[in-house]
């Protein structure tokens, strides 16, 4: 039985911490002990603003008030219940889509039930992001085969940059980032983007085009959470090429010529979300990747440095900070972008 801290989002624009009793693990669960856990922009403050749209489903009975955010972290195994597979024991070094808390009882058969052995030479800072970066990693896995293609990722925020860097890490080249905020292209440059764009500096395509030097990329990622941004991610492909949308857009969007803008140009348009894509139901359409093989992946090439972290952790917390930074992330966007949280 230990005794753990989970940070809360009580109600829209409230968070809090409070300390909770965790039991010895059963058989079929897993108690992990956090070190650091990192905040995935989009969804969190999707819940902190009050907007996620499934706070108002009656069918997702964990999406309510009091909220417990967060689905990527690193930590130690305190005890391993001996039905729990995978070989794992007490003191291994892991990466789990932990909610933000100092420890989590895990049980098998629950969506959340998922860890995966780091590799020695990963720091737990590093490993923290991983869960977070397989949402990213979805615009290389969907797209096939990356390498040479010319790729644009369309939003630089949490998502989008691993988006970026997974595509570099993938082949893609060159790849260009676009972003209205001057700190993340800054970060996509840091990383080894090719170029990046200002959206407020003129026409997008025109600038697009202008560096490439031919009418639109092979590939664009659409990793904005806008629905209105779709279309625009269209209008940024070449002919016969694809757009992948790695943000989830929250919404519908307007205005959209399916007949001149997609269908006479043979585009392709398609989902990636980090989870569903990597589903059983779902795998096929990822090829030979799993979730399993996606996050083990991720995990390495954090670890031999092919993954750049570079310019991408802004910030490190404490608990009781979680609210200052969701505002930051909300108001201060040339200040903030990855953000984690220490536990130990």
């Amino acid at each position: 039985m230990v005794t753990a801290r989970q940070a809360v989002i009580v109600e829209p624009y409230k968070t809090d911490v409070r300390a909770v009793t965790i039991p010895d693990p059963a058989p079929n669960q897993i108690l992990i002990a956090a070190e650091y856990s990192a905040i995935s922009a989009g969804t969190e403050l999707a819940v902190y603003t009050g907007t996620h749209q499934w706070l108002q489903d009656p069918n997702m009975p964990d999406w309510k008030f009091p909220f417990r955010s967060g689905y990527s972290a690193a930590g130690r195994v305190l005890a391993v219940g001996k039905e729990f597979p995978g070989g794992f024991r007490e003191g291994d070094r892991v990466s789990y889509p932990g909610n933000h808390a100092s420890a989590e009882l895990l049980t098998v058969g629950h969506e959340r039930c998922r860890v995966w052995k780091m590799p020695d030479d990963l720091t737990f800072e590093r490993a923290a992001v991983a869960c977070i970066a397989r949402y990213g990693l979805g615009a290389s896995v969907r797209a096939g085969i990356t390498l040479g293609k010319s790729a644009a990722v369309l939003g630089l925020g949490i998502i989008g940059q691993f988006a970026l860097r997974c595509l570099m890490a993938a082949g893609a080249s060159p790849v260009v980032g676009i972003d209205a905020v001057p700190m993340r292209r800054e970060a996509a440059r840091t990383a080894g983007a090719d170029h990046v764009i200002d959206p407020t500096a003129g026409d997008i395509r025109e600038q697009l085009t202008a560096f490439l030097g031919t009418r639109g990329a092979e590939l664009v990622a659409d990793a904005t959470g806008v629905p209105n941004a779709v279309p625009v991610a269209m209008s940024l492909v070449c002919d016969a090429g694809q757009v992948v949308v790695v943000g989830s857009p929250r919404g519908k969007a307007q205005n959209v010529n399916f007949y001149d803008d997609l269908h006479r140009r043979y585009i392709e348009v398609t989902g990636a979300h980090g989870n569903m894509l990597f589903e059983p139901a779902h795998v096929r359409l990822a090829g030979a990747w799993d979730i399993h093989k996606a996050q083990m992946w991720l995990l390495r090439q954090l670890a031999n440095g092919r993954l750049s972290l570079a310019g991408l952790v802004t910030h490190t917390i404490t608990p009781e900070q979680m609210g200052s930074a969701y505002e930051g992330l909300l108001k201060n966007k040339d200040e903030y972008l990855g953000v984690l949280m220490k536990w130990v």
